[in-house]
């Protein structure tokens, strides 16, 4: 009975319901004339939240021939500027590392203390002026330095910063206003520690970059989130990945940066690979499915090492394309586990080797082919997905500094056309 009188109401119903949302609409105004302005402001909020409805085609991130944006770290400048020119011609949009540091403290921006981009200066507006000479999108990434170097900022601080950033609109300002400055294209929140038992972190940070992207819309400028990776809501990284909830931040920008980077940690292994990459696509899939057409996958252009040490694995560090070259070059063929070691292998040549104090160490690197069949399988497997409709393959990598193989670019020509 109840579907019978629905379908003879079907066409009645929307337009009583709207009639209802306006007088609802009115009322609430006349009924609350002081909260006028925060009324408005939640109206506004709430608009943000609904998922992006624009066509993913006409939705250009980046301007160049080739959709990969790279990253420029203030400290590592001068290699950046080198390795930028080197394909400014196919891809020139670039995010910027070492202008937007916050102080959590005051929710101002300081110079990286070691950025190199200008001879007597700390600023990099050099970059960002290069980069639209070069028709290039720039983008001010904003992030806390959260490490754990002496003098870095604590996980605490950092979700201190972001609950008064949900109220004080100065920290909002402060964003608006050096995006205008050194007129920047767009916004990439890069937070990286909040903390996981900080009382509704979750929200909290929903909250802001809600707050942050409304911001920027009359802008006409971009907002984007970097997020951790994530496989499952409580995975290895909890600690690291907690205060994000994928579900909510997919309403609250226009677009989202997957850090699809450090796969190996407690144990050798590649930085990225195909099987990983899908762990994380269905974790996309089941949090923020409208989103996938505006994802930038976030791959990394390094290796790392680690050694052995009371039967476990320690990890030692990052390391590039040209170390693992000269690293092959330069050990004694006596020392290679060549059962262990594979400088071929389709996803992340690496080498396991025991030194001549006797210790043993495993590195894993990427070759151009390396990175070459991890793009264009994953392009593959995206292009199988209904939700990602006729949209085409966005990454970013990190960083740009001569330490990528050279001839990855022309070979991803094709594979990533923007």
């Amino acid at each position: 009975m109840f579907g019978r009188i629905f379908g003879r109401t079907r066409f009645l119903f929307p337009l009583l319901l709207a009639l209802f949302a306006v007088f609802l609409t009115g009322w609430m105004l006349v009924a609350a004339p002081l909260n006028h302005s925060a009324w408005l402001e939640a109206v506004s909020l709430q608009s943000q939240q609904q998922a992006p409805t624009s066509d993913p085609n006409t939705f250009h991130l980046l301007n160049g021939k080739l959709a990969s944006l790279g990253w420029i770290v203030g400290r590592d400048c001068q290699r950046g500027l080198r390795a930028y020119l080197q394909t400014a011609d196919t891809n020139p949009d670039a995010a910027l590392v070492g202008t937007g540091w916050l102080d959590p403290t005051t929710g101002t921006f300081i110079n990286g203390q070691n950025n190199n981009c200008m001879p007597g200066s700390l600023s990099m507006d050099n970059v960002v002026q290069l980069v639209h000479s070069k028709g290039g999108m720039a983008y001010f990434t904003v992030t806390m330095m959260t490490d754990g170097a002496p003098g870095s900022w604590t996980s605490q601080q950092q979700s201190d910063y972001i609950r008064r950033g949900t109220t004080d609109q100065s920290y909002i300002d402060n964003i608006v206003r050096e995006v205008q400055r050194a007129h920047y294209d767009g916004v990439i929140m890069d937070l990286e520690a909040g903390l996981a038992t900080y009382p509704n972190i979750q929200q909290l940070f929903a909250t802001y970059n809600q707050r942050v992207w409304a911001a920027l819309k009359p802008l006409h400028k971009w907002y984007g989130i970097a997020l951790i990776h994530k496989l499952n809501d409580h995975d290895d990284y909890y600690s690291l990945n907690a205060f994000e909830n994928w579900s909510l931040l997919a309403r609250a920008a226009d677009f989202i940066v997957v850090m699809a980077v450090d796969q190996s940690y407690f144990t050798p292994g590649p930085t990225v690979s195909i099987p990983w990459l899908k762990q994380l696509l269905a974790y996309t899939l089941r949090t923020m499915p409208t989103m996938l057409p505006r994802i930038i996958w976030e791959l990394p252009l390094y290796g790392a090492t680690w050694h052995l040490e009371g039967g476990n694995w320690v990890f030692d560090g990052g390391v590039n394309y040209a170390d693992g070259v000269n690293a092959v070059q330069q050990i004694p063929l006596s020392q290679i586990d060549r059962g262990a070691s594979d400088l071929n292998d389709t996803t992340c040549a690496h080498l396991v080797y025991t030194d001549s104090s006797g210790v043993k160490h495993s590195m894993w690197y990427h070759t151009a082919k390396n990175l070459y069949y991890v793009i264009s399988n994953f392009k593959q497997i995206l292009a199988q997905v209904p939700q990602f409709g006729h949209s085409h393959l966005q990454i970013a990598v990190w960083y740009r500094a001569t330490w990528e193989p050279s001839d990855v670019w022309p070979m991803l020509r094709d594979v990533l056309p923007n």
